[in-house]
């Protein structure tokens, strides 16, 4: 396919460019980046006023639920909600039934989605069935084509068994990406622990619950050379000040956030908000400030959106029966944009590196190179769009949102990766 990306405004910050030009895109290659003279061959012409091009927008936490939870997802339709959001690639997560520690299962998986517009890649299970007690064949899975190793949806709990995943992921330079939760100290609470879980009589989850895992594992990574640890969905504030200390050692940590932890507080589970419903849960406004400071400094490395998609029926049980987690694709440009870069929280420009370049570093995948010769593999946004979430728009599955009707700044616009393009429709 052949595209010119007309008088845009280019922006990469791991090349240092930020500039208005033509984009010429043949095959999916990129042939010319400067000022192009319309060929007379025929292509598509794509009107740059208003818009900014990208490196492809990555995000390292989603669950498409494949294999065995397929009517709420499917690595089809997780894909076209990504693309539809302005994601070029993706890190799927193995909580599905069975769980992805198998390296033929893995292997399965990267092969059927080959011809995807977006990149699906796979973070296998750490240990078996993500149970804990087993690890999981950390090298075998590697070697299938996994670029992580988590057991998330569940911690790993023990200290011996997360100090050998550290080392043998060590030997291959990958990332243990751990769900930071102690399971006996949460104990099967359904909310943020504190007055208004006690005035809505749930049990609640105190914010202790996630920073004892990452105190623990930060010593473990410490002590085990050459490993690399990665925290999940932060959500409290005191979590930022230990990640933030372990850096300042030199402790190879990275880690992540998503919008409704930055965005939502705990009030938005009063009157029993289903789509409020999340784990790790939502916070406080203290918390959200230490967040957005460790968006500010750098503490955390990358926006994600653990986008977790569920039925309507099964998220309409009730507030202690829902299942927790909600989508987030499809709404994590516009949110981000309107909450940190429109507020000055961080600059565009570590927006895109928090939501490309940093996940694909992290990962060890290839970083997109905007350079003559190299493939096309960009996102482009339409910066001065105010829109309205449309629930009945998303191209997921499922419609477990918190922020539909929310009113947004900047609008995906399209995609273009391996040769193909998607234009959003939000």
């Amino acid at each position: 396919m052949d595209i010119l990306l007309q008088n845009i405004n280019l922006v990469s910050p791991a090349d240092k460019i930020n500039s208005n030009v033509d984009i010429l895109i043949i095959e999916g290659i990129i042939n010319k980046i400067g000022k192009v003279k319309i060929p007379k061959k025929s292509l598509k012409v794509i009107d740059g006023k208003n818009k900014s091009c990208v490196p492809g927008l990555y995000d390292m936490h989603v669950h498409f639920r494949e294999p065995g939870q397929t009517h709420k997802e499917n690595n089809v339709t997780g894909a076209e909600a990504a693309a539809n959001g302005g994601f070029t690639g993706v890190l799927i997560m193995p909580n599905t039934s069975p769980p992805l520690d198998s390296p033929l299962l893995v292997k399965s998986i990267l092969d059927n989605s080959k011809n995807s517009i977006v990149d699906i890649n796979i973070a296998a299970c750490a240990t078996m069935k993500r149970e804990g007690e087993f690890l999981s064949p950390i090298l075998s899975l590697y070697e299938a084509g996994a670029v992580a190793f988590t057991d998330d949806g569940s911690p790993i709990s023990n200290p011996e068994i997360m100090r050998r995943v550290l080392e043998y992921t060590s030997q291959i330079n990958s990332v243990v990406i751990q769900h930071c939760e102690d399971m006996l100290i949460s104990n099967k609470g359904v909310m943020n622990e504190g007055f208004i879980s006690t005035l809505m009589g749930l049990r609640g989850i105190p914010d202790i619950s996630e920073t004892t895992v990452i105190a623990r594992d930060i010593l473990l990574t410490e002590f085990v050379k050459n490993s690399r640890y990665h925290t999940q969905h932060i959500s409290c504030g005191r979590s930022i000040d230990l990640i933030r200390e372990a850096k300042l050692k030199n402790i190879n940590i990275t880690s992540e956030v998503c919008p409704h932890h930055f965005i939502l507080t705990e009030k938005d589970c009063i009157g029993y908000n289903e789509n409020a419903k999340m784990n790790p849960p939502l916070r406080t406004a203290d918390d959200i400030e230490k967040i957005l400071n460790g968006l500010k400094d750098d503490t955390i490395d990358v926006i994600c959106t653990d986008h977790a998609p569920h039925t309507e029926y099964e998220k309409n049980q009730g507030f202690n029966k829902a299942p927790f987690g909600i989508i987030g694709l499809e709404t994590a440009v516009g949110l981000t944009y309107t909450y940190l870069v429109r507020n000055e929280i961080i600059s565009f420009e570590k927006m895109i590196e928090k939501m490309s370049d940093n996940p694909r570093k992290i990962l060890g995948l290839d970083e997109i190179k905007i350079e003559e010769g190299e493939s096309a593999n960009f996102t482009i946004l339409d910066m001065k769009k105010k829109w309205t979430v449309d629930k009945n728009k998303f191209k997921s599955k499922c419609r477990n949102t918190p922020f539909d009707k929310y009113e947004l700044q900047c609008k995906p616009y399209c995609v273009i990766n391996n040769n193909q393009i998607y234009f959003t429709d939000l």
